[in-house]
């Protein structure tokens, strides 16, 4: 039998997840001008990802939940890659974040259930990683739109460019598509949300 895990080791894994909180995204909280963080948004997403899946009882709702929890975590070492964010960062991103999932294959032989859980997600072979990743697309919009929009309006992201960025994502995922249809319906009616018309674009 393998051997357990000390105290050592339990909190060498609590910092590795410290790292993971201080891993800011773009996104901005609402009622505040700080950025959301990678812990808050895998525990949100986990979250709305569970709440969900009690309505589709033909996916297995504890491999939603574990996929919505390291969805992200290779950015514990490759960092955040805002989608609008310049071509060379965008560029790099593939890259920087499969020497990060080698990073923590590495660093953690003793939990090779988190590596394999990434590496499965990341294929998009199933319905369940399908569902997972079409919801992250809609949390972020879901955060902003609560923040009626600041987000957007800072980084003169305009409704076009949201829609033609997230639109063939969420179609991934039939489950989930029909939930950005409705957000995309309602951001419609607040134009205020997104930069003037005439607002210099990013």
């Amino acid at each position: 039998m393998q051997k357990k895990p000390d105290i050592q080791r339990l909190i060498e894994f609590h910092r590795l997840l410290l790292d993971f909180q201080a891993t800011e995204r773009a996104t901005h909280v609402p009622g505040t001008f700080e950025k959301e963080n990678d812990t808050e948004h895998s525990y949100n997403l986990a979250l709305s990802a569970w709440f969900l899946a009690d309505y589709f009882p033909e996916l297995d709702r504890d491999k939603i939940i574990r996929f919505a929890l390291v969805h992200d975590l290779v950015e514990v070492h490759a960092g955040d890659t805002y989608i609008y964010a310049d071509d060379a960062t965008l560029a790099t991103k593939e890259q920087r974040e499969h020497d990060a999932l080698l990073q923590l294959e590495k660093d953690w032989p003793d939990f090779p259930s988190l590596v394999e859980d990434i590496k499965i997600y990341e294929t998009l072979d199933s319905e369940e990683a399908k569902f997972v990743y079409a919801l992250d697309k809609i949390m972020p919009i879901v955060l902003i739109f609560i923040g009626e929009g600041y987000s957007w309006q800072k980084d003169n992201v305009t409704l076009d460019q949201l829609h033609s960025n997230k639109k063939p994502k969420v179609a991934l995922s039939a489950a989930i598509k029909p939930y950005y249809d409705q957000l995309y319906e309602l951001l419609t009616t607040h134009s205020r949300y997104f930069p003037e018309p005439d607002s210099d674009k990013k």
